[in-house]
């Protein structure tokens, strides 16, 4: 069978290199910090500001914590911009738009981020992973916001609720996403 040609082979690695991103997200956003780890290489860093060392595993251990103050999280890629820099390395920035609630003495709070992750992707074993994040703020607001009963919303009314773990209705109803387990 006759090889792909360089064309293709850059759309399909584009692709996955989306994919990746996507994968990244939710696997913030559900809580499953497994699926988040395998998403990186081995040696890889990440500078989300709050980690010292820069390390991925610091970034990871962070979450746990972070995640426990959290009521809910979604990260929202925008614009991807994707460069190929060799046969199994390329780079990225991606536009984000992060929405977080914490409830604090009964009072939610809300904070929206725009920024971007600025990447570094290398291929191994044949699987795109983030060998280097370094994430870009650009404007941030943080403000209080109503609590509201999620069955009294006229808009979402009863609708299942996410949820930032395991038990997030994705999990019961898709089959093909990737997941992990939390670490």
């Amino acid at each position: 069978m006759p090889s792909e040609p360089p064309a293709l082979e850059n759309l399909i690695a584009k692709d996955e290199i989306r994919d990746l991103v996507q994968q990244y997200c939710r696997a913030v956003d559900r809580g499953d910090l497994a699926l988040a780890a395998a998403l990186y290489t081995d040696d890889a860093l990440d500078e989300h500001g709050f980690n010292t060392s820069n390390t991925v595993r610091e970034f990871l251990d962070s979450l746990e914590a972070m995640f426990s103050g959290l009521a809910a999280t979604q990260h929202n890629i925008t614009n991807h911009l994707i460069r190929l820099t060799g046969a199994d390395t390329a780079e990225g920035e991606a536009y984000l738009v992060a929405y977080h609630r914490a409830e604090r003495k009964g009072v939610a709070h809300v904070l929206v981020t725009g920024g971007r992750y600025l990447d570094r992707y290398a291929r191994r074993d044949g699987q795109w992973r983030i060998a280097h994040r370094k994430c870009v703020a650009d404007w941030s607001h943080e403000f209080k916001a109503p609590l509201r009963a999620h069955g009294d919303d006229p808009v979402i009314g009863n609708l299942a609720e996410g949820r930032m773990d395991g038990d997030d209705p994705s999990y019961a109803f898709l089959s093909a996403l990737p997941r992990g387990r939390r670490v």
